[in-house]
């Protein structure tokens, strides 16, 4: 492993400017060991991480992780486990609804800062290991989760973890993944573009980098602590080996409804199954049908959370009730309209 000095692409795609980055080049399989000795040795996810990267705050959930827990209340789930779940912002926000909640994250220091109402649905630990102990009590999950939690792990160990979570899956379940994937996705587009030259043989290759742009150089840390960084195709490979089949259908039905609401980081998500024909009584609601009647019912949801006040409004999540509340003017709900309106004034 050694740091090579570098520039940014300058092509204006997100954020690349031509400006000076370090690389930390993967010269071998042990160098990722190193690596993930570097983040847990130096307390890299601390409460200041989460913070940093995923928004967090004391007092007030992440307006982007509601939306989340809208979109998947729209997929009908009735047991949700959520691995890498961080303090547990989109399980407090279904919980309520009435589904069983389960969350398991290894940082400790995060673990103390969960919710309330899913403290005692909360797992601490290597999430491979925790889903070992919950298929052997016979546990099963409908909706499976993992939120920017594959490209955290060893490469080695990734397919370890795959089969651990499907070990947990019921027949019908849905699994939702958010991957930062790089290049252009038949369903979501380019929302991570190739950012080094060093990597385009990769890139193009459809094999994951060998160069990660570095956040700390004593010791070496990648950005976010992200070990696994590869282009999208790459990415649906490793699912689909494990019988995952992606619904694309599903997908871009969502997507016309939430993209509004998530940032592009959220935006590249999958939607798999393992037997499409068991799923369909949870997903033919999707398909067909204009966006207006599922965003109609996503205007319910949030106003739900907002009169139980599960959601205390931050100058962020007013902005992103403005946002919707300019697109959902014309849909034909006019109590949570209302309601939703109301707060946005207050605001």
């Amino acid at each position: 492993m050694k740091l090579v000095k570098s520039h940014y692409l300058a092509d204006g795609k997100l954020y690349n400017h031509g400006q000076e980055t370090t690389l930390i080049q993967v010269e071998a399989p042990d160098d990722y060991e190193t690596l993930l000795h570097n983040i847990f040795s130096t307390g890299y996810y601390d409460r200041t991480y989460f913070e940093s990267h995923s928004g967090l705050r004391d007092d007030r959930k992440v307006p982007h992780f509601w939306a989340m827990a809208q979109m998947l209340r729209t997929l009908r789930p009735r047991a949700v486990l959520d691995v890498g779940c961080g303090r547990g912002d989109v399980l407090s926000l279904l919980e309520p609804h009435g589904v069983r909640v389960t969350g398991i994250d290894f940082s400790e220091d995060v673990r103390s800062a969960a919710w309330p109402n899913v403290r005692e649905h909360y797992l601490a630990g290597d999430f491979a290991e925790r889903c070992q102990e919950l298929a052997r009590e016979g546990r099963r999950f409908d909706t499976l989760c993992a939120f920017d939690i594959w490209e955290h792990l060893l490469p080695r160990r990734l397919h370890e973890y795959i089969s651990a979570l499907v070990s947990v899956a019921s027949e019908d379940a849905l699994f939702v993944f958010v991957v930062p994937a790089f290049g252009t996705d038949r369903v979501f587009g380019e929302q991570f573009p190739l950012e080094v030259e060093e990597n385009r043989a990769r890139f193009d290759a459809r094999e994951p980098f060998a160069f990660l742009c570095a956040e700390r150089l004593e010791p070496p840390i990648p950005a976010s602590g992200h070990l696994i960084w590869a282009h999208t195709q790459w990415w649906e490979r490793q699912f689909a080996q494990h019988g995952l089949e992606r619904l694309t259908d599903v997908e871009r039905r969502l997507h016309a409804v939430f993209d509004l609401l998530f940032p592009h980081s959220v935006r590249s998500f999958y939607v798999f199954c393992r037997d499409p024909r068991a799923v369909q009584p949870r997903t033919r609601h999707l398909l067909p049908g204009p966006a207006l009647i599922h965003r109609a019912r996503l205007l319910q949801f949030m106003a739900e959370d907002i009169r139980a006040r599960r959601i205390t409004l931050s100058g962020e999540g007013r902005e992103l009730l403005r946002k919707t509340a300019s697109t959902l003017a014309p849909v034909p709900v006019k109590r949570a309209w209302r309601t939703l309106r109301g707060f946005v004034r207050k605001g």
